[in-house]
């Protein structure tokens, strides 16, 4: 996540969706506050909203600051593209030794499918719409960009904010250029549906289109 207090934002910073490279550029701007963040740069948005309250000092409420009313912002991406790139991520990076004993793609989905727990404790296993549901189960975003559209809608972001905002691409892995329904049989598109089916239905993608179906880069509130 990156608070910023001067141009008064959250970046909520879903994983595998373009987030490291926003995150780089939004760190780089005058007034982040990162001691209003938790450790883990995965912090929901439901998460940071009930712990604010702590971490603000006592200097930060007589002042009347309430990050809660700051503009908030995020990127999605194509669940099955995103599920590709964990994997590849995973093999070549390998962040959890127990990637080695999973021998194929294929395995890889049907085990998270089956919630084993290694893989279902992956921030990047919660489908996307968990960072940003508040507790009564509505998604309330006020800027929400494609990973499909990352310079535009970054830029469209920056336009919102007042600034003029370039962005660079971190982490990219090695088949970032590939098709990825080429890694993808019948089976495991049907569990990956059944896995995120709030994101496909709320974002507009199917497995055929790389691009969703409707651009959203805008505020989103609806009920999940």
């Amino acid at each position: 996540m990156v608070v910023n207090t001067f141009y008064r934002f959250l970046f909520v910073h879903v994983p595998k969706a373009g987030g490291t490279s926003v995150a780089a550029t939004l760190s780089t701007l005058h007034g982040n506050h990162t001691g209003w963040i938790a450790k883990t740069k995965h912090e929901t948005l439901a998460e940071f909203r009930e712990a604010i309250a702590a971490r603000l000092s006592v200097q930060d409420r007589e002042q009347g600051i309430d990050p809660n009313a700051y503009y908030c912002c995020a990127f999605v991406r194509h669940p099955w593209d995103r599920l590709s790139s964990l994997y590849r991520y995973l093999r070549e990076k390998r962040p959890r030794s127990e990637i080695d004993s999973v021998d194929s793609f294929k395995r890889f989905i049907a085990l998270a499918s089956m919630r084993e727990p290694w893989i279902a404790g992956l921030h990047s296993m919660r489908q996307q719409v968990d960072y940003f549901t508040t507790p009564a189960r509505m998604l309330d975003i006020d800027y929400l960009g494609h990973y499909e559209h990352l310079s535009e809608d970054v830029s469209s972001l920056g336009a919102r904010i007042g600034l003029s905002l370039t962005i660079p691409h971190l982490n990219r892995s090695s088949n970032a250029d590939i098709d990825y329904r080429r890694f993808y049989d019948a089976e495991m598109v049907d569990m990956v549906q059944a896995m995120f089916a709030d994101d496909i239905r709320h974002f507009g993608y199917s497995f055929e289109e790389r691009a969703p179906s409707h651009r959203i880069s805008g505020r989103l509130s609806c009920r999940r």
